[in-house]
């Protein structure tokens, strides 16, 4: 008896040693970036952006218009995972259900106008053949050349991993993701990202039934968007915010949440017209995403 109370006697006090030492070093630890990615992973995504009033003049054959803009861009994709290599998708299938902007002005005593892309109700296959390039075709079909300029500014399921830390880290862990990181969150319509986003890791939140990282984002971004040719004609600035969910047990963000300002300043060709384009003003936007046969 004497032995045993003292074994628990001795049980107790590491407990509380483990305890403190946990206290320490800043309580339980946690991977961030997930699991790889595997074969028959499909990724159910709806996302939306809004940008309301922006402050927008356009100069075109000598003329200047002034005018309040608002966007709204909104996104359905079901994404598939075909083949995986390490923590690499080399190859996957998206199915585009929705693409489209809904712009208003109160140009003229108000016009709106709805755009799908070329790419809407389009099924894409996407290869990785290089680090950061992809080379995408459609399913049983040829591309318009608008088509195959959409195509180009298409990325595949990248790994995110250089936007999260390589450790397990505690709640209350602080980092700062690199421009190269960045141009993961753009695709290749914005390239010559420089800037830096400040992160934190701020607590775990279930979402879903889904154990979930919550992670707060903060920096200034600046680069350029290509026009229809493909080249870099439009300087782009953005303040950003955001929180995003990021499942522990996937690596997928299943809900995310960002606003801030965007300045674009530039040229665009429209009906072979050149256009010079000033925008200026505050976004908002939210995404949301199902995660299928992650077992």
């Amino acid at each position: 008896m004497r032995t045993l109370l003292a074994l628990g006697g001795s049980a107790v006090l590491l407990l509380g040693i483990a305890s403190w030492v946990e206290a320490v070093q800043g309580g339980k630890t946690y991977d961030l970036r997930g699991p790889a990615p595997r074969k028959g992973l499909t990724l159910e995504t709806n996302t939306t952006l809004r940008i309301k009033d922006a402050d927008t003049t356009l100069k075109v054959m000598g003329q200047s218009l002034k005018m309040k803009m608002s966007m709204t861009m909104v996104s359905e994709e079901e994404q598939k995972v075909l083949e995986v290599q390490g923590r690499e998708v080399t190859k996957s299938q998206a199915h585009i259900r929705k693409e489209r902007a809904i712009i208003k002005s109160d140009f003229g005593g108000g016009m709106e106008v709805t755009q799908p892309t070329e790419l809407e109700g389009q099924t894409v296959i996407s290869e990785l053949v290089g680090k950061g390039k992809w080379k995408h075709r459609l399913v049983d079909a040829q591309p318009t050349e608008k088509q195959k300029k959409e195509l180009d500014n298409r990325i595949g399921l990248e790994n995110d991993d250089d936007l999260y830390p390589a450790e397990k880290v505690a709640v209350g862990h602080e980092w700062e993701v690199p421009a190269e990181a960045l141009r993961k969150l753009f695709g290749n319509a914005i390239v010559n990202v420089s800037g830096k986003v400040k992160q934190k890791f701020v607590k775990v939140e279930t979402v879903d039934g889904e154990e979930c990282a919550v992670i707060e984002s903060q920096g200034k971004i600046r680069g350029k968007m290509k026009n229809e040719d493909g080249e870099p004609t439009i300087d782009v600035e953005m303040e950003m915010r955001g929180r995003a969910w990021r499942s522990l047990r996937t690596g997928v963000e299943i809900k995310g949440e960002f606003s801030g300002k965007i300045t674009l300043a530039g040229t665009q060709k429209v009906d072979d017209a050149e256009v010079e384009i000033a925008m200026s003003g505050p976004f908002s936007g939210e995404s949301r995403t199902k995660v299928f046969r992650a077992e």
